[in-house]
């Protein structure tokens, strides 16, 4: 089944591609390229076996997203038998789409578009051909922004791209698992990376998109407000434009941040077999540092977009 769903998104993929391709459908080429990779990745993880369910009842679909809020040992525990991820996964991409598209209409395109181009143009690596470029396409990219066949196509590509992540973070689990001892199925792993960051996604999307509405728009910032409307870090420390790595450090020490590596480490100790809780800590931290340490490159790298 996992195998014919591949095969369909691929093709899907392609149409979609071709259409983008010959210009019947603007802009599609991109998403279209991203399906066809999406497929493909199906179709190789299709290979993969399951575990053995052993005899044990199988917790429904809505039990297991209900339960991963008040019951998430019960629920990995289950997982350990009946892994699982796509409803979960799609739901994620649904709520963070929602959110993203209402960021655009509270704030506007024009103001999110025109503030990431003029800091691109501000980038020291920029030439004046490419700043010309880049200005003759500043209404086409506002278009964009607007165009709901794009925002289709960029929820695609996010989704894509967040399957891709919990494959990353499963592979990490993975490695840490049988490196200290313990033994985890590839799905077992893959299912604790989708339903730890479950909770955590939906209170994010949720209370953002209420503070979305609740603030004024000009106190939003066009691009940290896409991640970070909810205050529950120490950011407020540090000023983004003055120190935009030790902003970004203090952002990742969160009420949520710190949720989801119990939910890791809960998922690895209730998933996996001889998984220790020293196991799963030393991984759940492990993952946490190396996200942080991305993190901080990436707003020193890109510090002028803080500003």
């Amino acid at each position: 089944m996992n195998r014919l769903a591949g095969i369909v998104v691929a093709v899907v993929g392609l149409v979609v591609a071709i259409l983008g391709v010959m210009k019947i459908v603007p802009g599609l080429t991109q998403p279209g390229i991203v399906l066809i990779l999406l497929g493909g990745l199906v179709i190789g993880l299709s290979f993969i076996d399951k575990p053995e369910s052993d005899g044990t009842p199988r917790m429904s679909t809505p039990e297991t997203l209900l339960n991963i809020f008040i019951a998430p040992a019960d629920t990995f525990r289950n997982l350990r038998h009946h892994p699982r991820w796509l409803v979960a996964a799609l739901i994620i991409a649904i709520l963070s789409s929602v959110f993203a598209n209402l960021f655009i209409y509270r704030l506007t395109a024009e103001r999110v578009t025109n503030f990431a181009i003029d800091k691109t143009m501000e980038m020291p690596m920029m030439n004046d051909q490419a700043r010309q470029q880049i200005e003759a396409g500043r209404q086409d990219a506002i278009n964009q922004n607007k165009d709901p066949i794009m925002k289709t196509g960029q929820a695609a590509s996010s989704f894509a791209a967040s399957v891709l992540k919990y494959c990353v973070y499963a592979l990490i689990f993975l490695g840490f698992a049988l490196a200290m001892g313990g033994k985890i199925n590839f799905w077992q792993a893959f299912s604790v990376a989708v339903y730890a960051a479950f909770p955590v996604s939906v209170i994010h999307s949720i209370l953002s998109s209420i503070i979305l509405f609740l603030k004024d728009p000009a106190d939003i910032h066009p691009i940290l407000g896409q991640g970070n409307l909810v205050q529950d870090n120490l950011s407020f420390l540090f000023s983004p434009s003055a120190s935009p790595a030790l902003y970004t450090f203090a952002a990742y020490f969160s009420l949520l941040w710190l949720y989801w590596i119990w939910l890791v480490v809960t998922g690895l100790k209730n998933t996996g077999e001889n998984v220790s809780g020293s196991t799963a800590w030393t991984t759940a931290l492990s993952v946490f540092g190396i996200l942080l340490l991305l993190g901080v490159a990436s707003s020193y790298l890109f510090s002028g977009f803080m500003s």
